[in-house]
């Protein structure tokens, strides 16, 4: 979609649906026309500041940004090659200037003499003040896609990786409960409405989380090797018991060393039905995965995948590449010609990542293999 205008070289998408959210909060003011006409243009400056922010931070760090305002206020997305640690930078860069804002409308309404009427500046200062403060405060709460969410989410990351995903999910969907009870308890319509939304984002992507662990690959058992004791300086059984010493050339079981670690692997190599230790390089990427090290963990899930594709083995390297950030690779596997290997509950996990990164280019390639799978409906005549 076309940027509708640009500021400070940072394109700007607007949605209709932005006017009506800011309508519905500014609900209060419907007995004043023109307050409420002033409202508009407040939280429309308000919000485009408050993404403005992230921008800047997105630009410090070496990333393009680029502002969609919508119905839940707005959203700034930038490149996915950023840090845990900047992302969480970048999500506070908004509420910050939010609550700048909001500091310097109150600081300025003080001045006004104690029980005077607000004239239309005092009443401007007024919206500014709930518009910026009232939402910088709403978004620091830690449910997504809020930024407070998104800190949290990073911090988490940037601890621990993706390991506890669900746990985020989990309390996104606390935080928008307790915020609905909160406006049923003051009732805020508009509160209400957007925790349901966020409510209801969060449980989706809780379900999915747990779709996906059920088809976790899992890595196959590993028969532990027997481990040789040192035998330097032991007394041979043979002695212990008055026997004469074994012929020499003759393995026996007080074969010191090396000599009886060599009789032991013959005898092996003869047991043709003798349980082998695997190896597997699926089983080593998917052990590297589970101890947080994705980017190693990518190389030899690839390769196993190469060499038996199947859908949990794509499973598995699609998850891996999610956490490891490599974008570019996940494309390439969801536009070749074994991305008709990639399960439903594969592609939902593409498609939850697309959009926190706010990555089109991988959404629509989700999109597309969904509709390719849609069956068609039958002819009638």
């Amino acid at each position: 979609m076309k940027p509708l205008f640009h500021v400070a070289r940072t394109p700007v998408h607007l949605q209709p649906l932005f006017f009506l959210t800011a309508l519905a909060t500014g609900w209060d003011f419907a007995a004043e026309p023109g307050r409420l006409a002033m409202w508009l243009p407040v939280v429309f400056a308000s919000v485009l500041l408050h993404e403005l922010a992230h921008a800047w931070a997105l630009r410090r760090f070496g990333s393009p940004a680029s502002i969609t305002l919508h119905e839940l206020g707005g959203t700034t997305r930038g490149s996915d090659r950023l840090t845990h640690r900047q992302s969480a930078w970048v999500s506070l860069a908004g509420p910050a200037a939010s609550l700048l804002v909001g500091g310097l409308a109150w600081a300025a309404s003080g001045l006004a003499s104690p029980g005077e009427q607000p004239g239309p500046g005092g009443a401007l200062l007024q919206q500014l003040l709930w518009a910026n403060a009232g939402w910088g405060l709403f978004n620091l709460l830690p449910v997504r896609p809020l930024d407070g969410g998104d800190f949290v989410a990073s911090l988490v990351r940037h601890r621990a990786g993706y390991r506890h995903e669900r746990s985020l999910q989990v309390v996104g969907v606390l935080t928008a409960v307790a915020l609905v009870v909160g406006a049923i308890a003051t009732r805020t319509v508009w509160m209400g409405v957007l925790a349901l939304m966020l409510g209801f984002t969060n449980g989706r992507r809780l379900l999915q989380r747990q779709r996906e662990a059920r088809l976790k690959p899992i890595a196959p058992p590993r028969r532990p090797l027997a481990r040789e004791g040192s035998t330097e300086g032991a007394i041979p059984l043979d002695a212990l018991l008055g026997r004469k010493p074994a012929a020499a050339g003759t393995p026996s079981s007080t074969e010191p060393g090396p000599e009886r670690a060599r009789s032991s692997l013959r005898g092996v190599a003869r047991d043709e039905h003798a349980p082998d230790v695997p190896h597997d390089v699926g089983s080593v990427g998917q052990l590297l995965f589970d101890s947080g090290m994705a980017d190693l963990a990518v190389r030899p899930l690839q390769e196993s995948f190469t060499r038996e594709p199947s859908s949990r083995a794509a499973h598995a390297l699609v998850l891996a590449l999610l956490e490891a950030g490599r974008t570019t690779e996940l494309e390439s596997l969801l536009s070749g010609p074994q991305a008709s290997l990639l399960s439903e509950p594969t592609l939902a996990a593409v498609d939850a990542r697309a959009q926190v990164l706010g990555n089109a280019a991988l959404t629509d390639r989700v999109t597309a293999l969904r509709r390719g799978r849609a069956p068609k409906s039958d002819e009638r005549g």
